[in-house]
């Protein structure tokens, strides 16, 4: 049933607040942060680490506090871009279709060997030429784009891509076990983690937007467990999926996590049915 006044009352009472804003308060508050599932992440706030980031800007640090003060939870935004593979097998495959049909079709400039080469190409290729031939126009324009930039650019290390998202990467995102007691006496039912996703995290999402172009909101998750538990968490709660054309630069840091992403235009859909499952077991909505 649909989440109760006095329950999105409540959610509102959270406190956001960057890390940096509060430094001397805060510096002394994380220090009480715990997370036994993951004590990387539980360092990282305990430390001079997100405090150097936050305060160099390189990272955006937020803490999360019950109305009476008690640390609940932190995460962090960085600006990212997600992109779509150059799939340089078919962009290969389209010149050499080219060239194939051209020669099937001028029979008479070329000689009998040329003619059987081709012939034998399309025949081999035929399966992968159907799914492209749609597309060919845009893949032998892609290919001499290619060709030209690769030539101007002197920048080895420039990586080419189809196409690219303007991203937020939702970095860091752990809640505090030494803050369990204060958000049970909120009685809110529902998790932490997904009241401060949806109630919180997507308004700022939202703000970004409207300031900056955005498409996407992405994480990498840490799923050490044998059954999946935290991408189900984060597919299950917060509505965020696996992509097979969508992909991103993962840093070392992230090595042997899970790539999710969502739309920014989907959130405010999926927050409304979120509002509107709050209270599942209940028989009557206010």
């Amino acid at each position: 049933m649909r989440i109760k006044e006095e329950q999105k009352a409540i959610l509102d009472s959270l406190i956001v607040e960057r890390l940096r804003d509060n430094k001397s308060k805060n510096a002394s508050l994380v220090n009480s942060f715990a997370n036994a599932k993951n004590p990387v992440l539980e360092n990282i706030i305990r430390t001079g680490v997100s405090f150097d980031r936050d305060t160099e800007g390189t990272v955006a640090y937020y803490v999360v506090k019950a109305p009476t003060g008690e640390l609940l939870l932190y995460f962090s935004l960085k600006c990212g871009e997600l992109f779509e593979k150059l799939d340089q097998f078919k962009l290969n495959l389209a010149y050499h279709v080219r060239d194939a049909v051209n020669v099937l079709q001028h029979k008479e400039r070329f000689s009998n060997d040329e003619y059987a080469r081709a012939e034998d190409f399309i025949n081999r290729n035929i399966t992968d030429i159907k799914q492209i031939l749609p597309d060919i126009d845009k893949y032998l324009e892609k290919k001499e784009g290619l060709s030209a930039d690769l030539r101007k650019e002197l920048n080895t290390e420039m990586q080419r891509v189809l196409k690219t998202y303007p991203a937020i990467e939702l970095q860091e995102f752990c809640s505090n076990d030494n803050g369990r007691q204060a958000w049970k006496k909120l009685g809110i039912k529902r998790k932490l983690g997904e009241c401060v996703f949806w109630h919180k995290i997507v308004d700022m999402l939202d703000s970004v937007q409207s300031i900056a172009g955005c498409q996407y909101v992405y994480l990498f998750a840490a799923d050490a467990s044998a059954d999946g538990e935290l991408v189900n968490y984060y597919k299950e709660r917060l509505k965020f999926e696996q992509s097979a054309i969508l992909g991103a630069n993962k840093p070392k840091y992230d090595f042997q996590c899970y790539f999710l992403c969502q739309s920014i235009n989907d959130l405010k859909t999926r927050r409304n049915q979120f509002y509107a499952d709050f209270n599942a077991d209940s028989d009557s909505a206010v």
